[in-house]
């Protein structure tokens, strides 16, 4: 193997010409951007006649553009999909290396607060994918992984190993060939950035990522974390996508993932429950196909009315374009492993019941409401909605409270049970003489709470739950 074969400036020049040209930029611009880089980025500058031998095959692109032959698309966009060989098979499903999580072929974000923990998961969902072991009770498919590490050291990370490993009984003696750590503590890691005096944006360590990924034949990438790779604006939704793109493209379009570690913006950090758990422009959101948020778990407190932490963290699924949503994972401190670990993830059965559950003590606290003369808005939003009425009430469920994810729920199994003819809507008159839409059940709404209206016929026609559902007054 040449010298210039393995020097980091050339596998860099390799890098920026092939993105180059698949940014479909000009042969002329490519050549600009190549002496560009050569010149003024690399250390020492390399020879020109390097890059003129790397540029071999775009300058003959650039004799036929000079010539006035049009550049053919296809050579810088594929082929029309074939849509009849399409009809000729059965459609296979979106994969998923972890299942509903972490699509294959995708890009998924991790965000959250800094030291929040996302980069002691992100490692142990690393050596699960190298061996093929369940993540939080999760499937996962098992794929060589490349961790890049640029916010802790050695030492760190061979501590969390070593916990981790214990944790899912097996060696570290197992990982080697399965996974691949580079630490990059104090090195230079910014993996694009936009050069104003060349116009290009893929530098040294890109290049360097890039034949890391060709030599190691890892599936999956994992960049931890994007500040610290990233040298572009946040708020650029161009260069945020562009960004994303280019480390997509390094891992195989079919089987490989990219999971990227990111912070999320003060506010949030502050808020911790929000649904929009990312920093920057919206372009974040767009780039990846899912969307994780990791925030520290809280409840509200009965003393203060104020939401404390519970010392466990919540792991949510917010966006995935492929799969379910508002999927969650619990994380609890274990003193003993020294690190957090993933609550049991519920069976379906335990979803089943969990739901029914749910929405019978919804019933049961709009019955409670009724007794107590309290009328329910049907309101989703404002300082008083019927989500904060029944939530007060002792029989709406725990899991139904202190969470956006418990009140998306809970807006759900309203729908639910509205489907269901469990529950209608009316109306009522405040004492501003205001009319407002509110909640109310309907007489199977009440056989689900396991009594027959008629029973409390007399109670229920003076009561505020019939003048506020003329439908079920109807149907008495």
């Amino acid at each position: 193997m040449s010298a210039t074969q393995t020097d980091p400036r050339v596998s860099g020049l390799q890098a920026l010409i092939a993105n180059s040209r698949a940014r479909r930029d000009t042969p002329s611009e490519t050549r600009a951007f190549a002496h560009g880089y050569a010149e003024h980025v690399c250390e020492p500058a390399l020879d020109a006649a390097v890059v003129d031998r790397e540029l071999a095959p775009v300058n003959g692109t650039i004799a036929s553009s000079l010539a006035g032959t049009a550049t053919d698309a296809s050579s810088t966009w594929p082929a029309p999909i074939d849509l009849a060989a399409l009809a000729g098979r059965e459609p296979e499903p979106p994969r998923f290396i972890v299942a509903d999580w972490l699509p294959a072929g995708y890009a998924t974000l991790l965000a959250g607060h800094g030291g929040v923990g996302k980069s002691a998961i992100a490692l142990h969902l690393a050596v699960s994918m190298a061996l093929g072991l369940s993540f939080a009770g999760l499937a996962v498919e098992q794929r060589r992984v490349l961790y890049l590490s640029c916010e802790d050291r050695e030492n760190v990370i061979h501590w969390r190993l070593e916990r981790i490993c214990r944790e899912l009984n097996v060696s570290l003696r197992e990982l080697p060939g399965l996974l691949d750590i580079v630490e990059l503590v104090g090195h230079d890691a910014i993996l694009w950035d936009r050069d104003p005096r060349t116009g290009a944006c893929f530098t040294p360590a890109f290049g360097q990522l890039e034949m890391r990924m060709r030599e190691s034949g890892a599936g999956v990438l994992i960049v931890d974390g994007v500040t610290d790779t990233f040298g572009g604006n946040e708020n650029a939704r161009t260069e945020v996508k562009r960004y994303v793109n280019a480390l997509l493209a390094l891992v195989p379009s079919d089987t490989g993932a990219l999971l990227l570690l990111g912070h999320v913006a003060k506010p949030t950090a502050t808020t911790a429950a929000t649904s929009e758990g990312y920093s920057g422009s919206t372009g974040w959101h767009n780039a990846v196909r899912a969307r994780w948020y990791l925030y520290p778990e809280t409840e509200r407190s009965d003393e203060t009315d104020r939401p404390e932490r519970t010392g466990r963290l919540a792991l949510e699924l917010q966006k995935s374009n492929l799969g379910p949503v508002d999927q969650a994972i619990s994380w609890r401190w274990d003193a003993a492993a020294h690190m957090f670990l993933p609550e049991p993830a519920p069976s379906h059965f335990d979803r089943t019941v969990r739901e029914r559950d749910e929405q019978r003590g919804i019933l049961l606290a709009m019955r409670a409401c009724a007794d107590a003369g309290i009328g329910i808005p049907a309101a989703t939003m404002g300082r008083r909605t019927g989500y904060h009425v029944l939530a007060a009430q002792a029989a709406c469920p725990d899991s139904l409270r202190g969470s956006k994810a418990a009140a998306r729920r809970f807006w759900r199994h309203i729908e639910a049970l509205r489907a269901m003819g469990h529950i209608c809507e009316g109306s009522m008159r405040r004492s501003d003489r205001h009319t407002v839409a509110t909640l109310g059940l309907t007489t199977e709404g009440l056989r689900a709470c396991g009594q027959w209206v008629f029973q409390h016929s007399t109670h229920y026609a003076r009561g505020p739950l019939l003048r506020a559902c003329g439908q079920c007054r109807r149907g008495l």
